[in-house]
């Protein structure tokens, strides 16, 4: 009886265990911390339904200019779409980086859309005041629904993924990138 009632309890705990991890996939929160964004995360498998050689879902979002984005009307060029907040360290420690990629391929066939988590930010002023700090010149299309983000799947924060010149996702890159990583990454696509 009491081998039973043990063997009960165990099946439970495993039921609940399976049940626990199945439901908190779906509603991770998204992370900042040093482990997520390791140099090694960038071997990371995409998300399902983000594959390698998948067109990128499209989006079309406001910039910081008032601008519409719409990445579609990005192929034929190679495209670094970064998703990134203020309250990000990560984020800030790699959009120095970016500028600095962005000022180095001014003229060339890779474009940056770095996409503002706006609907999980700290509000615009934070936001003009983040892209004036660091003089940021290249596009930033703001997401201020969350919908970009969840199509996405964003769950740490950077979180760039590198698109060829067809548009399919050509790599995802889980952490901060520096101007080598960027050049390596673009330079290996089409």
């Amino acid at each position: 009886m009491i081998k039973k009632a043990i063997i009960g309890i165990l099946l439970l705990a495993a039921i609940a265990i399976i049940a626990i991890n199945f439901f908190e996939e779906d509603a991770q929160p998204i992370d900042t911390s040093e482990s997520a964004t390791s140099a090694s995360a960038q071997d990371a498998p995409l998300a399902e339904g983000l594959s390698q050689g998948q067109v990128a879902p499209d989006f079309t979002l406001t910039d910081q200019n008032g601008e519409t984005v719409k990445l579609s009307d990005y192929r034929g060029k190679k495209v670094i779409l970064n998703f990134w907040a203020t309250w990000c360290p990560p984020c800030r420690a790699e959009m120095p980086h970016m500028q600095e990629f962005h000022e180095n391929n001014a003229d060339g066939d890779v474009v940056i859309l770095a996409v503002n988590l706006t609907a999980q930010d700290n509000g615009d002023e934070a936001i003009r005041s983040f892209i004036d700090e660091f003089g940021l010149t290249f596009s930033i299309p703001m997401d201020e629904t969350g919908s970009t983000a969840q199509t996405y799947q964003i769950r740490t924060v950077p979180t760039t993924y590198i698109l060829n010149t067809k548009g399919e996702i050509a790599q995802k890159i889980v952490g901060p990138m520096d101007e080598q990583i960027m050049k390596d990454q673009t330079d290996s696509i089409d």
